[in-house]
């Protein structure tokens, strides 16, 4: 009988492993199929994404920004040695694809940073035909969340991340002017600016700062004043647990706390920042807690996997198979990222507009969800 059992247990292990390995395979091809093969309202090499205004979520517009083909570039590259021997080539070929892209989201002037939108002619949300007779006047300046993921993404040599870091101080906080939409105790702190444009209003934000300081642990660059900065303004929103009770306003480019946890446990993943160690079990505890609430099941898949980063092994794998995708991906609590106008604007009004949806854009990208389910399968398959 003994026999018997340790037979059918090695064979449901196996069949367990062979679905697995076929639903990775599937992801992977699938993310590569998503993938624009010539220049079009995409350049080639891009992944298309999509628009959605708030007020009128259901009629989607495509969106030519290059931060989705930045985020799923870096997530691949990170999966690829987990990925089977076999399996690794299609990353390669991937990141190859994308990177040429890349360079039409960059000014010559500004070799360090890259825009959300194509630079060469500028454009602000494309597909918006009201907007289109101010793009030359409301382009958008570079910003911190695309520079950093791209360079992530592209994996330059030490020389570029270190020139990245130190053309950042020019225009962290006060440099050339002062924050005004966040608590008052942090007004004169120095951390990173979300925005390189010298006329733009000084922005803060949770993600933002998690994926800079991701992108300098991971090339051990030596902290300076911004970095410490950053740190402390990050340290004291996790200690305050502002991620839950006030996402929104700390992050206005993500909204919710499911998406900060993940990028907090992104980052220490990657670097164990002895800064974080004491808010470990916390995080964990905040994550269970989101994913008890949660009906949502990409918020169930970036939270989950957000745990075994904090070193939380869940019980049970959420179920992904080639047949329920589709109804992740088209699911409205698919949103990765938001666009408010209320991002820039000073206290009182940014507290007041932040809960209004005819004053945001949320933003979303299948090829980017489902890599985001290939880094959750692998993560807890790496967990058992």
């Amino acid at each position: 009988m003994r026999v018997i059992v340790l037979v059918i247990g090695i064979s449901a292990a196996g069949m367990v492993a062979h679905a697995q390995s076929s639903i990775i395979s599937f992801l992977l091809h699938r993310i590569a199929s998503y993938q624009n093969m010539s220049d079009s309202f995409y350049r080639a090499g891009m992944f298309p994404s999509y628009r959605y205004y708030a007020a009128f979520p259901h009629v989607p517009k495509q969106d030519n920004n290059i931060f989705f083909t930045a985020l799923t570039c870096y997530t691949l590259r990170q999966l690829k040695p987990k990925l089977a021997d076999s399996l690794q080539p299609i990353v390669d070929t991937i990141l190859q694809r994308a990177q040429p892209a890349f360079a039409g989201y960059q000014k010559p002037q500004h070799p360090l940073t890259f825009n959300f939108w194509p630079v060469n002619p500028p454009v602000v949300f494309p597909n918006a035909m009201l907007l289109k007779p101010f793009r030359y006047v409301n382009a958008l300046p570079d910003d911190a969340d695309d520079a950093s993921m791209i360079w992530l993404a592209l994996h330059p040599p030490d020389s570029v991340v270190e020139a990245y870091h130190d053309y950042m101080a020019g225009y962290a906080n006060t440099s050339i002017r002062r924050i005004r939409n966040t608590y008052r105790a942090y007004r004169l702190l120095p951390f990173y600016n979300t925005w390189f444009g010298k006329k733009m209003p000084v922005d803060v934000d949770f993600c933002v700062l998690c994926n800079i300081l991701t992108l300098f642990y991971t090339y051990h660059i030596p902290l300076n004043q911004y970095d410490s900065a950053s740190i402390r303004w990050l340290n004291d929103m996790i200690k305050n647990k502002k991620y839950l009770s006030d996402a929104a306003y700390i992050s206005p480019h993500y909204a919710r706390p499911p998406v900060l946890i993940y990028h907090v446990a992104r980052l220490w993943q990657i670097a164990h920042p002895a800064w974080m160690q004491p808010y470990v079990q916390q995080l964990q505890q905040d994550a269970r807690y989101c994913l008890q609430l949660s009906s949502c099941t990409m918020d169930s898949i970036i939270l989950s996997t957000s745990l075994i980063r904090l070193g939380f092994k869940p019980d049970m794998m959420i179920s992904i198979n080639s047949k329920n995708i589709q109804d992740i991906e088209h699911q409205p609590c698919a949103i990765f990222f938001e666009a408010g106008f209320y991002a820039m604007l000073r206290n009182p009004f940014k507290r007041w507009f932040t809960p209004l949806s005819f004053i945001k854009y949320y933003f979303s990208c299948p090829a980017y969800i489902d890599a985001l389910l290939l880094e959750y399968i692998l993560a807890y398959t790496s967990s058992r």
